[in-house]
């Protein structure tokens, strides 16, 4: 099914929002991960948390897990992905209830090769507002088929490089999806205009 974002509501009532978020060409998001390739902390900790990008010496890895179960085609998608190569994508973001606390930015992929198929990702900022702000500035993504990966029981034991393999061999492969420079533009550009409407808001009490 075509995914029709330019007919999206720039704000959505709740009873629109959850129509929204249940219809079948939406992949709720599971959990999140930034793997930053950097050593470990003493403590063990690998998250992109503990550093800001770009002063680490390589990009962070973010990474996605979605729920598949609409979409179980999904997980060999990726199959397909790891032994064709990304092919050819487009990729749009859009914007539902900007400024306010309800606020998903939302990721829309459509993809002509090696398949063809369509989804989108909505991302609740004020939840994953860590994940929107490194994919800003790195441009990509990797995209996996949930459950998620037991990760925060690996990240004390693999260094970056093998905890990559490792979630990427426990997922079933993944998709990594890369954004030009104008769309990581347009993204952190509404990221900040966001993150200032939130303040301003909050300090309004």
């Amino acid at each position: 099914m075509p995914d029709n974002y330019e007919h999206y509501k720039a704000f959505m009532s709740n009873k629109e929002l959850q129509a929204f978020l249940e219809a079948p060409e939406t992949l709720s998001l599971q959990d999140a991960l930034i793997v930053a390739m950097t050593q470990p902390q003493p403590n063990g900790q690998l998250s992109g948390l503990s550093f800001t990008y770009p002063d680490a010496p390589y990009k962070p890895l973010t990474m996605l897990w979605l729920d598949i179960s609409k979409r179980p085609e999904f997980r060999d998608l990726a199959r397909v992905h790891a032994t064709e190569g990304p092919g050819k994508n487009t990729l749009t973001w859009t914007y539902i209830n900007q400024g306010r606390l309800d606020c998903y930015f939302v990721l829309h992929v459509v993809m002509r090769t090696p398949v063809r198929t369509s989804f989108r990702i909505p991302i609740f900022v004020r939840e994953w507002s860590k994940i929107l702000d490194t994919v800003s500035q790195t441009g990509a993504i990797s995209l996996l088929a949930g459950p998620p990966v037991k990760w925060r029981d690996l990240i004390t034991t693999l260094d970056p490089v093998a905890l990559e393999e490792t979630i990427y061999t426990q997922s079933g492969g993944g998709i990594t999806l890369t954004f030009d420079d104008e769309m990581k533009r347009e993204l952190r550009d509404h990221y900040e205009q966001h993150i200032k409407a939130i303040i301003h808001l909050l300090e309004r009490g």
